[in-house]
């Protein structure tokens, strides 16, 4: 298969053989419980299928892997866990497309070969750095490996792409979740002080003082280039990659939290880096874990989807979205697991991330709430049915195949012809090397945009290096970093000379709440779609309203449309610019928007 990003209507479609496709997957960490026959008959064809060198725990400090074969551990490469997948899948569906999606972890016997190039991880045991140039040179070897098997294998025709994930729960963390500290760690960091700043002596900060609340110009340097170290790492094994393939197929990084992660020395702010690679076609992050994923608020993007956009590239976003089926781990893969790892239900009694609403009618909630938001976003999904049988309900299915078809109808949809957002959210990911470890200011970013969720206004998420060539497109700008880095400075002057109001974090006024982030939008001229706290997803023709309230919830328009009720709600087609729908709290109801 050839593939590429393709963009149609303001839409990145993938493109496979010259026939574009609208970005929906199905993948699952545990293929043997997978609902692919369910996916399947649902029409959708584009499956991620899991891959990785090493049976080494994707979470060094659970211990958690998904992976029973490491195709790189024994004496010879084992292949059969990936390949059988695929098969099963091809078996039922033989025009599926395949992403790889390739854990780029060393084996054992290279770990314990190549103690210098590697870091300790909090439970104990090493893992490869990923500064380690022994890592990028011998991970290339193994990548080329296991794709050239991949390429000669009778489904290749099948491979539309790729995904490259690594470090820490292959999010590209460092695997000691502290910068990747060693003493290679510290090599690097005076040659990267060097070559940037000019500094020959530099001297790498001491553990304990990027905990003391006291953020010195060397720590700030350091957690910069924890960041921009990761980015060059991940680009050296796209573009390995993406040459050994000869172009021919699209590649994508599960990278790209800044918009959520706080931590500098987690190596997860350095997009600004790599988001122009040629390399990399997509980038991947799970929709946010705010307040444990409890319905009633956006679960917004990790990364900076509108910037992703501008600049070429597809969100494929992870939509690990827990229903009322969802259980336990350890009960679709029995005595494998401690019991104590991963548990719905905390010490306290309270539910975890890792559970699902109650119910079926909650669940489907959930559902078009995640949809939505990408489909007003254009950006793509894969849904991530991690244990297995999360989705596996004959209405939750209906649901999805419904999804799928509103996905392909949108498109045909021109996207300039319908309202977007007017207010753009900044992120500073560089700004975050600018606080303390720690310090509540670090707060200000994740707090302010999950306030600005419920304000019943849209808005987009854009990298501050971006300002100069997206401004012109909204009425009001937020700056979310209280310390901004130069860029981010440079994005406020920008506002004030072209007279956009705007809102600027501040060490003395970190956070706004949701009352004065919609005063301040409405005042500024924004169209405020519904007041009363509800959140509510709006681009590309569509729109997407998730009530917290039982009864009347009203949403003004900012002019007529002819209007069309596809999820969750029933009304007969109507034009108007005021909508007034009975709904349950927590519902959430999905229209589109016509203007012909």
């Amino acid at each position: 298969m050839k593939s590429h990003i393709a963009l149609k209507n303001g839409r990145p479609l993938i493109s496979v053989n010259g026939e574009l496709y609208s970005p929906l997957a199905y993948t699952t960490y545990f293929e043997e419980c997978g609902e692919y026959s369910d996916f399947i008959k649902s029409g959708y064809k584009m499956f991620f299928v899991n891959v990785s060198f090493t049976d080494l725990p994707i979470n060094n400090v659970t211990g958690f892997t998904p992976f029973r074969t490491g195709v790189f551990e024994g004496n010879t490469a084992e292949y059969s866990e990936f390949d059988n997948t695929v098969y099963r899948i091809l078996s039922e569906c033989p025009d599926a497309m395949i992403f790889p999606r390739i854990n780029i972890a060393m084996p054992r016997k290279w770990i314990g070969e190549n103690p210098d190039e590697t870091v300790n991880t909090k439970n104990g045991g090493a893992r490869e750095s990923l500064y380690s140039d022994a890592f990028l040179k011998d991970g290339a070897e193994l990548l080329k490996t296991l794709v050239s098997h991949i390429r000669s294998a009778d489904y290749s025709d099948s491979i539309a792409g790729y995904q490259l994930c690594g470090g820490t729960t292959q999010e590209w963390m460092h695997h000691d979740l502290f910068g990747s500290f060693s003493d290679m760690g510290l090599k690097k960091f005076c040659e990267w002080m060097l070559e940037k700043y000019g500094v020959s002596n530099a001297v790498m900060p001491e553990r304990k003082d990027f905990d003391s609340g006291i953020l010195s110009e060397n720590v700030s340097k350091f957690g910069e280039f924890c960041c921009e170290m990761v980015a060059k790492t991940i680009c050296h094994f796209a573009k390995t990659l993406k040459e050994y393939i000869n172009y021919e197929q699209i590649v994508g990084v599960f990278y790209g939290y800044n918009a959520f992660v706080n931590d500098y020395l987690l190596g997860l702010h350095g997009m600004r880096h790599i988001i122009d690679s040629p390399y990399i076609d997509f980038f991947s992050s799970p929709c946010c874990y705010d307040k444990n994923r409890s319905l009633g608020f956006d679960w917004g993007d990790m990364l900076p989807a509108d910037s992703v956009k501008l600049h070429g590239k597809l969100c494929f976003i992870e939509c690990d979205i827990r229903t009322h089926l969802t259980r336990k781990m350890q009960l679709s893969r029995p005595n494998e697991y401690p019991e104590e790892i991963l548990p719905l239900i905390d010490e306290r009694g309270n539910k975890t991330v890792w559970c699902g609403p109650d119910t079926l009618d909650l669940s489907l909630s959930a559902l078009r709430k995640a949809f939505v938001h990408q489909l007003t976003k254009a950006s793509g999904i894969w849904w991530f049915d991690m244990w297995g049988g999360w989705y596996h309900d004959e209405k939750i299915m209906k649901e999805l195949e419904l999804m799928k078809k509103i996905a392909e109808a949108a498109k045909s949809k021109k996207s300039d012809d319908y309202p977007s957002a007017e207010t753009v959210f900044f992120v500073d990911e560089r700004a975050y090397a600018n606080i303390a470890r720690g310090n509540p200011l670090c707060d200000a970013v994740n707090i302010t945009r999950v306030a600005m969720g419920n304000t019943g206004i849209p808005f987009d998420l854009c990298m501050v290096e971006d300002a100069h060539k997206i401004l012109h497109k909204y009425r009001v700008a937020i700056f979310s970093a209280p310390i901004p880095s130069d860029s981010g400075r440079i994005a406020v002057e920008m506002c004030k000379k072209r007279n956009i109001p705007y809102i600027q974090m501040s060490i003395e006024k970190p956070f706004y709440n949701t009352t004065e982030l919609r005063d301040f939008l409405s005042f500024s001229g924004v169209n405020c779609y519904n007041s009363d706290g509800c959140v509510v997803y709006v681009g590309g023709g569509y729109v997407g309203i998730h009530s917290v309230i039982d009864g009347e919830i009203n949403i003004k328009l900012p002019e007529k449309y002819r209007i069309k009720p596809l999820l969750g709600v029933q009304f007969p087609e109507c034009e108007t610019d005021k909508l007034s729908l009975t709904m349950k709290k927590y519902e959430t109801a999905v229209f589109e928007l016509m203007t012909d």
